[in-house]
């Protein structure tokens, strides 16, 4: 699922793994988010999660803080992803 290598950045291989923006990959960490946070008893609402910044924030801030080492990886690679889509998009605007 998610490496034990908590360095993500563009260079790293469970980052590039999709590549950083694309949308399977971006998907695919969403899923993992989601039904880690589950486990540890937080459910998220998946469209607010898409259309509401502050809200996805406060979820990756709760995850971060996880005692569950997964689920912190897992937080760290979404919002990489998530900074990395947004990032894309505002330059496919110039």
């Amino acid at each position: 699922m998610i490496s034990s290598n908590s360095s993500l950045g563009p260079g790293d291989p469970s980052f590039n793994r999709f590549g950083p923006t694309d949308g399977r990959g971006l998907l695919l960490t969403e899923v993992d988010f989601k039904w880690l946070m589950a486990g540890q008893g937080w459910w998220i609402n998946t469209k607010r999660l898409h259309s509401d910044a502050a809200y996805a924030a406060g979820l990756v801030g709760l995850a971060l803080a996880s005692p569950c080492a997964a689920l912190r990886e897992c937080a760290a690679l979404l919002r990489a992803q998530r900074e990395g889509h947004a990032a894309d998009e505002l330059a496919a605007g110039d």
